[in-house]
């Protein structure tokens, strides 16, 4: 009799191969994405600060009271209080994020019951991709990123 040859398989080196293209392909791409989803974590984290900046400021506006936002090296978050006893609410740092407090010429920022921000400094931070700044400028107290 003939001996039949099934020749409709795969070997298992062709198999070995194509699994090793598969898993560098995957390795390329989620090195890629992890950067790209730490880079948009990082723009949030300064987008929501200078929200929380324009939330207190139209809070303190509106209730007519002292309101203020405190970075905190230590505990790596920010606190926003009305008074020393009361927390609004807090968030903390992301991954990687730190306040550098000497660098940084202001530790609080405090607006007054007209909406005013009582001083204009910089706060500093060191992240992953460099040196930030939120700069805090007098009068209406507006904060911008650098």
């Amino acid at each position: 009799m003939r001996k039949q040859r099934n020749d409709l398989g795969f070997t298992i080196l062709e198999m070995l191969i194509v699994l090793f293209l598969v898993m560098t392909l995957t390795a390329i791409v989620s090195k890629f994405s992890l950067k790209l989803a730490e880079s948009k974590e990082l723009e949030r984290f300064f987008t929501q600060i200078q929200l929380d900046i324009q939330y207190i400021q139209t809070y303190s506006m509106n209730q007519r009271q002292y309101i203020a936002m405190k970075f905190e090296s230590s505990t790596k978050r920010y606190v926003i209080q009305k008074d020393v006893y009361s927390n609004l609410y807090e968030r903390p740092f992301p991954k990687g994020v730190e306040f550098l407090p000497s660098e940084s010429s202001l530790y609080t920022v405090v607006y007054n019951y007209n909406g005013n921000v009582l001083s204009a400094g910089t706060i500093a931070f060191q992240t992953p991709q460099g040196k930030k700044k939120v700069i805090i400028t007098l009068g209406r107290g507006r904060a911008r990123i650098e």
